[in-house]
């Protein structure tokens, strides 16, 4: 066996040429199984890498949503909701045109533009509603808003009967069904309906008046349809 030495070997250089040495002389060591693993520790550090999960959440289709949310709405949610938008818009049309009509109507016959819309408030304030004439918050206020609120209800309950099908989507067939409307809003406002809770404006009114009143009302509702379910 070669006899082991601890003295490092000096490499060959230009200023030392001395002459080789024998392979007995030569220092030699094996290596041991420690030292090989210990090598390949510092050699590869990393030589286990490490394990990473990933996930990718894959968004939904554009529309996929909102359609499964407005899918699971009942048929009768969706109507509703469809009947009050466009009640809200038609209301509004026929409010507007019919309270037109009641001033051109009350300026003609009592003089005072404000007149019908002041007697509508009577339900509140009783009968000095129906001789106000001027133009006042307590009477002329009340009054409108009396008249828009229940063209709203009437615009709204019409919308879900009829307004909003199909087949009142031309001019002639939403004329037609909002004069429908405006007789049987007539005949209610002045048969089943107490007298507090009546319109008011007959008090100041002719009938040809309020015939023209109702006929306005009907107009605007029908264009008032028209728009919402265009819109839509």
């Amino acid at each position: 066996m070669a006899q082991s030495t601890t003295e490092a070997f000096r490499f060959p250089t230009s200023e030392d040429h001395g002459a080789p040495l024998h392979p007995e002389e030569q220092s030699t060591q094996e290596p041991t199984e420690s030292a090989l693993d210990h090598g390949v520790e510092e050699s590869f550090p990393a030589s286990d890498p490490v394990s990473v999960t990933t996930s990718r959440v894959i968004p939904p289709a554009a529309g996929q949503g909102r359609v499964g949310r407005e899918s699971s709405r009942r048929p009768e949610d969706s109507r509703a909701r469809s009947a009050l938008r466009t009640g809200l818009i038609a209301g509004a049309g026929a409010s507007v045109l019919s309270t037109a009509a009641l001033m051109l109507a009350g300026r003609r016959e009592t003089g005072s533009a404000v007149a019908p819309t002041n007697a509508t408030s009577h339900w509140l304030w009783g009968k000095e509603s129906l001789a106000a004439d001027r133009a006042t918050l307590r009477h002329t206020g009340v009054g409108y808003l009396t008249h828009h609120l229940a063209a709203i209800f009437w615009a709204t309950l019409y919308a879900w009967v009829y307004g909003n099908r199909q087949g009142a989507q031309s001019i002639p067939a939403a004329l037609a069904g909002a004069t429908a409307a405006a007789a049987v809003s007539c005949v209610v406002d002045y048969t089943v309906t107490p007298e507090r809770l009546r319109p008011g404006f007959e008090h100041r009114l002719s009938k040809p008046a309020m015939s023209a009143m109702y006929g306005a009302f009907a107009i605007g509702l029908a264009a008032g349809c028209l728009f919402a379910n265009r819109r839509r």
